[in-house]
């Protein structure tokens, strides 16, 4: 935590370690692992860090994405008129639902 803080990132955790309760970062860490390689074991633990940076920089940068309708996150984040998909669940109270 100290070293996200020093860094101006903010932490959000899930309340109980669950796969489901953070499915897209559970995603994004399996598309990191599988398709950049990551998964490997990385001997030299002095390069982790920029071979994670690198994979997350083309993941944003150069990998256009299906729910962006092909577009890269990072222009879809620059440009807050673009829409996509959203896979953030609506909250659905089940007792009032009639089967």
């Amino acid at each position: 935590t100290e070293f996200a803080e020093s860094n101006g990132i903010m932490m959000r955790m899930t309340e109980q370690y669950d796969p489901y309760e953070n499915a897209i970062a559970e995603r994004i860490n399996r598309t990191l692992k599988y398709e950049y390689g990551l998964r490997n074991c990385i001997k030299n633990t002095d390069i982790a860090p920029q071979i994670t940076k690198q994979a997350v920089s083309i993941y944003n940068n150069l990998r256009t994405h299906f729910s962006l309708d092909l577009r890269k996150p990072a222009e879809v984040h620059l440009n807050p008129n673009i829409k996509y998909k959203s896979y953030h669940r609506n909250n659905v109270n089940l007792t009032e639902l009639l089967i």
